[in-house]
């Protein structure tokens, strides 16, 4: 595959979550629209952009099988789990429960939140290796309590890789009437994505990964 990207070919680039290296025709891509800009930056930006990014976000829906009116652009991940996480009525005693397996940057958002509201974050152990998708649900449900407000959890983890059934698990706390959060950020293109049949209240992703 390294012929389709522009690596360096004396090294061997195992670090794509962070940052990702582009493939070729989607570099080409990319900067022709730059060209495009530069072209006519006042018209581009002040005229043309909006259509684009709206005709681009119905082509992401359909990719991700959702609404489009349900997609929101975000710089990152990161910065649009913050502004989840921000305007959540957190209450002193609710608990978020998620796994020892989450983003760190998410961990810490999550506990400075929940701090400021007197909320508790509850990191359930996932103890590895991990078996089947029914024995993880189990396990991971036994961290719910009465005062569990919101399941947040990665579907493909930063840290570890494991894909996790993050839609058994948005369809328990559906029916537990739990608000679920999934941080989706390593998932589109890596993994076939249904959002609609994922089910969780609020997921986040990116393309770039």
């Amino acid at each position: 595959m390294k012929k389709h990207f522009l690596l360096d070919p004396e090294i061997t680039f195992l670090n794509h979550g962070s940052f990702g290296a582009c493939p070729k025709p989607v570099f080409d891509i990319y900067q022709k629209w730059q060209c495009k800009l530069e072209e006519r930056p006042i018209e581009f930006l002040g005229r043309r952009a909006i259509s684009l990014l709206a005709e681009s976000r119905e082509k992401l829906a359909e990719y991700l099988h959702c609404c489009a009116e349900d997609l929101v652009y975000f710089p990152n991940p990161t910065t649009a789990m913050n502004m989840v996480v921000r305007n959540l009525d957190l209450q002193a005693g609710d608990e978020v429960l998620t796994t020892d397996h989450e983003y760190g940057a998410l961990d810490r958002t999550w506990r400075y939140f929940c701090e400021k509201s007197g909320a508790h974050y509850v990191q359930r152990h996932i103890p590895l290796p991990v078996t089947t998708h029914a024995d993880f649900v189990d396990h991971f449900w036994q961290g719910v309590t009465p005062k569990t407000k919101i399941i947040f959890l990665s579907h493909i983890t930063s840290t570890t890789a494991l894909i996790f059934p993050v839609t058994d698990i948005c369809k328990r706390a559906r029916e537990a009437g739990i608000l679920c959060i999934v941080d989706g950020a390593h998932a589109p293109a890596q993994i076939d994505l249904d959002i609609e049949d994922v089910g969780a209240d609020i997921y986040v992703g990116a393309c770039h990964k």
